[in-house]
């Protein structure tokens, strides 16, 4: 008995006290494994949604977030490290794009494979992955196109390649023109380079 309480009374002093803390702390605890697991089904989901469609910022945003939530699943850290590496092979890429292509879907389901099992989704094998994601041709279609528009435009930027234009309508002139001759695009002269822009401006 210490101060006239017996144990059993400082027992119950210290259910009272600690019990509501001790409650506390649990319940943030569990509100951090939900928060966390919420985070990473996020990702692992936009990777699913775009995992054909690989330029799109949605699955570069979430192929960047894996190594902040998964950090602590030593699998999917090594796929996503291997994934990432392989992105970066400038080497192969140049030298065999069909091969790099190839290994890079490789890696990526492997990747995707993995974060599936960490989040207790083992029924989504890799061939379901790689075989059963539908992507239509329309999407691969336009993906192609806003390639190619790029590099065009970029191109004309640069003075590399003309505008083709045609004259539309009847032309009235009181002799007729005289053939231009085309200066090859490397004779081409050069736009002018606008000044940068200041970052107080």
């Amino acid at each position: 008995m210490l101060f006239g309480i017996n144990l059993e009374g400082w027992l119950t002093i210290a259910a009272i006290v600690l019990g509501p803390v001790l409650a506390f702390a649990i319940q943030h605890w569990r509100d951090g494994l939900r928060d966390a697991r919420k985070r990473r089904l996020q990702i692992f989901q936009q990777l699913l949604l775009t995992l054909k469609v690989p330029m799109a910022p949605r699955h570069v945003d979430a192929l960047n977030s894996v190594p902040l939530d998964f950090s602590s699943d030593s699998s999917v850290m090594q796929a996503w490290r291997l994934y990432t590496s392989h992105l970066n092979d400038s080497a192969m890429l140049r030298n065999n794009n069909l091969r790099w292509g190839e290994r890079k879907f490789e890696l990526l389901v492997d990747l995707a494979s993995e974060m599936g099992r960490s989040l207790g989704y083992d029924h989504i094998d890799k061939a379901t992955l790689r075989d059963n994601i539908y992507v239509p041709q329309g999407y691969a279609d336009q993906e192609e196109e806003f390639r190619q528009m790029r590099a065009t435009m970029l191109q004309v930027l640069r003075g590399e390649r003309p505008i083709p234009m045609t004259m539309v309508g009847p032309v009235h002139v009181e002799e007729p023109l005289q053939a231009v001759q085309e200066l090859p695009a490397a004779e081409q002269p050069r736009l002018p380079v606008p000044p940068p822009v200041r970052a107080d401006e």
